[in-house]
């Protein structure tokens, strides 16, 4: 194959698609296996019109190898084998019979069974996913039969008559059947690929996502500090040029009452009085110029608490990440109370928190569920509940990830940090006075629960 023709697959680990090749095997081999099962009434017609007088017979072979077909998937589903085990019993089983009919028939009859089994192994390679030397394994399994029964019953008119009388034809579909088993082993297994490599492209644009709402959350922050250090400077500065104007006003109410009586005064008495005035004019100079102030920055996060719904905040958060969650196929549910729930909080962290722990919440449970959002109010405590019945994550991994944050105080540096998004909210919630909890198992699927008290 031309290599510009080839998708550069990078950093796929070849576990994740080793699991992902037996997903789709598993699928596929289970649609055909039951489509082989529910195929006997088929068989047993076509018995019934070309094999009447052995029609009982057959009958009885159908169900013991419809039978034996069964126990070999329930006893390998029971046992987890692997779906290909499974599977090359179940079509060496099937195939084998239809081999059998069409090579032990007479010639007069021969013809709707090969033509039954050239349908049943050109749906069979059209639908199962496997490597193609197994197709070509059990059809030339089937060959072998064909071509060994048709010698041991001694037909005069000899090979020839096999291939007119539908030999011919079961041989060319059966064998180009196999090229198309070829074909779509490599296009479904291509279609895998490309679906990994979305799915992780995805994982990282969550992971972008995330850390530009991190930055936005910094930049507010800083905003906000800088505009309390802005107010804090602009009322200093007042301050001082009001007291400074009051201390420039009255020298230059004695300066003017001095030059009243100028003419008492000596020559160095009015040469230290112009002087004085000169200093009072400067002064009143610098008193329009003066600006400085103290650094409020400590450097420790400080939350601007002020009361407010925070249902909206809540709504706010989950449609933001609406289409985060349609790149997992995750569909949002939000049920939200019908009365306001209003709290003593910081506004831009609460944004900040709710959309940090449900962007992970997104990102690490199962794709194709759904994630339901929850506001109630308990014992006059804000409640806020995310819920996803799928795949748990795991006591174990939520822990890990909710203790990631070494540095209690370091929301900066966790922030350009990947994986700490549970952590960071953990910490944040808790210094805001309020308490997060969260579960995961079977019973409860993956469970977060936030509590602030009302206002």
């Amino acid at each position: 194959m031309i290599n510009y023709h080839k998708i550069p697959y990078v950093n796929i680990a070849p576990e994740q698609f080793e699991e992902e090749m037996d997903k789709n095997g598993t699928f596929y081999a289970n649609v055909a296996i039951w489509t082989m099962l529910f195929s006997l009434p088929l068989f047993w017609v076509l018995d019934l019109l070309f094999s009447k007088p052995q029609w009982v017979n057959y009958m009885f072979l159908r169900v013991v190898c419809f039978a034996i077909s069964y126990l070999i998937y329930w006893f390998g589903t029971k046992q987890r084998w692997s779906y290909l085990i499974s599977l090359n019993l179940i079509v060496a089983v099937n195939l084998g019979l239809a081999a059998f009919s069409c090579g032990i028939l007479p010639a007069s009859a021969s013809m709707p069974y090969y033509m039954l089994a050239s349908v049943m192994v050109l749906l069979l390679n059209t639908t199962i996913f496997w490597k193609p030397i197994y197709s070509m394994m059990h059809v030339g399994l089937t060959y072998v039969v064909i071509l060994l029964l048709y010698s041991i019953t001694g037909r005069d008119d000899g090979y020839a008559g096999l291939i007119r009388n539908g030999g011919g034809v079961y041989f060319l579909i059966s064998s180009f059947s196999c090229l198309i088993a070829h074909n779509r082993y490599l296009i479904v297994r291509r279609e895998i690929q490309k679906n990994l490599i979305i799915e992780e492209s995805n994982k990282r644009l969550l992971e972008q996502n995330e850390m530009i709402n991190d930055q936005h959350q910094v930049i507010e922050e800083a905003n906000r500090r800088l505009k309390q250090l802005s107010d804090y400077r602009q009322n200093t500065l007042n301050i001082m040029i009001h007291d400074l104007k009051n201390f420039i006003g009255s020298n230059q109410i004695s300066i003017d009452l001095i030059n009243r009586t100028s003419s008492n005064l000596t020559m160095d008495q009015k040469e230290i009085l112009s002087y004085i005035t000169m200093g009072n004019e400067k002064l009143h100079y610098l008193s329009q110029k003066l600006s400085d102030s103290a650094d409020a920055d400590t450097g420790k996060v400080e939350f601007n608490l002020e009361d407010f719904d925070i249902i909206p905040e809540v709504e706010r958060a989950a449609i933001s990440l609406v289409d985060a969650a349609s790149m997992k196929q995750i569909s949002l549910q939000i049920n939200l109370s019908p009365n306001p729930l209003v709290v003593n909080l910081d506004r831009i962290f609460i944004r900040h928190i709710l959309f940090k722990l449900l962007s992970n919440i997104i990102r690490f449970v199962q794709k194709s569920t759904v994630v339901s959002i929850h506001t109630s109010e308990s014992e006059n405590y804000c409640v806020i509940e995310m819920i996803n019945m799928g795949k748990p994550i795991g006591m174990g991994k939520l822990t890990e990830y909710f203790n990631k944050l070494q540095n209690p105080n370091s929301y900066d540096s966790a922030t350009n940090q990947s994986g700490l998004g549970f952590s960071v909210s953990k910490k944040m919630i808790e210094d805001m006075g309020g308490e997060l909890t969260y579960n995961s198992n079977d019973t409860y699927g993956n469970y977060f629960k936030i509590k602030f008290k009302l206002a």
